[in-house]
């Protein structure tokens, strides 16, 4: 079985104190070290080891240029992801920011609204109908 060795960027290298779970591709490179052995000593940042850091990164970057993406992308805080809210609907359990949080509570609510009105028209009926026989 072949054994390979990585070492962690050194505490004193310019990028390894951005490479932490506050990362945007913190998750990936998670993933991408899920399959590999190792110590916890070898994380880099806590978060993954340097192979799967060095595949998530270049993954990326393959991708910005395949694709003709800016690299430095300065995030917008208006955003919402439409496919994390439809995930979240479906009851998947997300990192959700706070405009999506909000946007998921908003779109469940009018879905009850929606279901509930024709519904709530005919039980008022109904309810009335009892309330006033039991008068």
């Amino acid at each position: 079985m072949p054994v390979q060795a990585i070492a962690s960027a050194p505490a004193d290298e310019p990028a390894h104190d951005r490479l932490t779970i506050a990362h945007p591709l913190a998750a990936v490179a998670a993933r991408n070290c899920a399959d590999h052995t190792h110590d916890l000593a070898d994380l880099v940042g806590g978060v993954a080891c340097g192979a799967a850091w060095a595949q998530a990164l270049h993954d990326d970057f393959m991708f910005a240029l395949e694709c003709g993406l800016p690299l430095d992308l300065e995030a917008d805080p208006s955003y919402v992801d439409e496919v994390a809210v439809r995930r979240a609907m479906r009851g998947e359990a997300l990192e959700l920011t706070e405009l999506e949080r909000a946007e998921v509570k908003r779109r469940l609510a009018e879905i009850t609204r929606r279901r509930n009105q024709p519904y709530r028209f005919a039980c008022s009926r109904a309810a009335a109908a009892r309330r006033a026989a039991a008068r």
